[in-house]
């Protein structure tokens, strides 16, 4: 079996009102400031066309999505909020 890394980066301009905070799960979420938490993690996304243009769907079966999930042996997430003037 072969191992793939992949790296994501995201940049988003967010509300002002939102915040880092640790989760008492143990890792660091966006608090969004109107009672709910965000984590960032990533969605596999699947198609069978090979044309330009094609759409990108998550919507498949669920046998799928966990052989995919359990194909992940390494996971990390990390957020710093940037404030810009």
């Amino acid at each position: 079996m072969k191992k793939l890394q992949v790296t994501i980066t995201l940049g988003m301009e967010v509300p002002d009102n939102w915040e880092l905070v640790e989760h008492q799960d143990g890792f660091t979420v966006i608090d969004t400031g109107d009672g709910n938490f965000l984590d960032m993690t990533f969605t596999p996304m699947i198609t069978s066309d090979d044309a330009v243009d094609a759409e990108w769907t998550n919507d498949y079966d669920d046998e799928f999505a966990d052989a995919v999930l359990d194909m992940v042996k390494e996971y990390d997430t990390e957020m710093e909020m940037v404030v810009t003037q």
